[in-house]
C-alpha cells in the first residue's frame, strides 16, 4: 500500500473555498463524499489506478490536508489535479463576486455563500443518473438511492480495512433489471426506466461523452436533452455539473420563484423565459448565480416568505 499526505494551501486557489459547505450543498453531481473523522472520503480514478483520498479544512479558506491510499504509484500533481477539477478550485470565484457586486438587485447574496464552490462529478454518466434521480425528489431521497445503488451494483475497493464503493459504468448498470427486486428497490419509482433507457443511448454512442465536452453549451443542451426522462431542468444540471458547462442555469420550481421575485415581480414567468433571461443576463456566470441565488433564499429568509406568498 502506498500512503502519503500533502497540502494545498489556501494561497494556490483563487478566492473564496468552504469543503464542508461545498460537499453537503445538495448540489446533484453525485452524493456528498463519506465523512468520518473530520475527513472527507472518496475514491478518485488517476489514470488506471483506484486512490482512497481524504481530505479535511478547519474552516473558510484554510489549507486543505489531502491523504491518499493505492495499491499503485501516483503521482500527487495528479491527484492534486483532480481535486482542483472537482471542487472548481482553478476558477476565480473572485469574478462571481464582482459580477453580483455590479448588478444591485443581486449584491448582497454573495455574502451568503462564502466559500460554495461547484461541487462537479468525478464520471459524468454518475452525474446523469443522480440528476435524473433528482428529479422531482428530495436530496436525501436521491442520494441515498444513488449510494444504495452502488454498493450494490459498483465496485467495491477495501481500504485501511474499510469498504469503498465506485458507481458501476454504463455496461453494468444496463444489466440492473427494471423490476421492484432490481433498480425499482432503491426507490427511484417511475425513473428507472428513465435511467436504464439512457444509459442504452449513451452506449450506441461510444463518443457521447467526448462528444459533449467538445460541444458548445447550446449544443450540447440539445444532445443531452435526447436522453429519456431529461427535461431542461435536469439538463442543465448534468451540463453544470458532469460537465462544467457554467453557463448551465437549471430552473426548478423555487429557482422560478427566487428569480422571479427578484427579476419579474407579480408576473409568472414559464421555466423556459427564465432560463432564457439567465442566459442573456448571467452568461458565463450563470451556473454559480443559481447556486448561489438558491442558497440565499434558504439561509435569508427569502424562501420562507416565497412560501408563505404562495399559501
Amino acid at each position: 500500500m502506498n500512503s502519503g499526505q500533502f497540502i494545498i494551501d489556501n494561497n494556490e486557489y483563487i478566492g473564496d473555498f468552504d469543503l464542508d459547505i461545498t460537499i453537503n450543498s445538495g448540489q446533484t453531481s453525485q452524493p456528498p463524499w463519506t465523512l468520518e473523522d473530520n475527513k472527507y472520503y472518496e475514491i478518485l480514478e488517476v489514470y488506471d489506478s483506484n486512490v482512497l483520498v481524504g481530505v479535511s479544512q478547519d474552516g473558510l479558506n484554510k489549507d486543505l490536508i489531502v491523504d491518499y491510499y493505492s495499491e499503485d504509484d501516483v503521482d500527487i500533481e495528479d491527484i492534486r489535479k483532480i481535486i482542483f477539477y472537482l471542487f472548481d478550485l482553478d476558477y476565480n470565484i473572485g469574478e462571481v463576486y464582482d459580477f453580483l457586486n455590479d448588478n444591485r438587485e443581486l449584491s448582497d447574496v454573495y455574502e451568503f455563500n462564502k466559500g460554495l464552490r461547484l461541487y462537479k462529478a468525478q464520471y459524468p454518466y454518475e452525474c446523469i443518473i443522480s440528476s435524473i434521480c433528482s428529479a422531482n425528489n428530495s436530496i436525501k431521497r436521491w442520494t441515498k438511492s444513488i449510494n444504495d445503488i452502488k454498493k450494490e451494483y459498483g465496485t467495491k475497493l477495501n481500504f485501511n480495512n474499510k469498504e469503498y464503493y465506485v458507481f458501476p459504468e454504463e455496461s453494468v448498470f444496463v444489466n440492473i433489471p427494471d423490476t421492484d427486486d432490481g433498480l425499482k428497490k432503491f426507490g427511484v419509482g417511475y425513473r428507472s426506466k428513465y435511467m436504464i433507457n439512457s444509459t442504452k443511448m449513451i452506449l450506441d454512442n461510444p463518443d457521447f461523452h467526448d462528444i459533449i465536452n467538445k460541444s458548445s453549451y447550446n449544443e450540447a443542451f440539445e444532445k443531452i436533452l435526447e436522453l429519456e426522462g431529461v427535461g431542461p431542468k435536469v439538463a442543465d444540471c448534468i451540463l453544470l455539473y458532469g460537465y462544467n458547462k457554467h453557463e448551465a442555469y437549471p430552473v426548478d420550481v423555487w429557482i422560478n420563484r427566487i428569480t422571479s421575485h427578484i427579476y419579474f415581480p407579480d408576473q409568472k414567468p414559464s421555466n423556459q423565459k427564465i432560463m432564457s433571461f439567465a442566459q442573456e443576463k448571467f452568461g458565463e456566470y450563470a451556473g454559480y448565480v443559481q447556486l448561489y441565488l438558491f442558497n440565499y433564499a434558504r439561509l435569508s429568509g427569502l424562501t420562507e416568505k416565497l412560501k408563505a406568498k404562495k399559501s
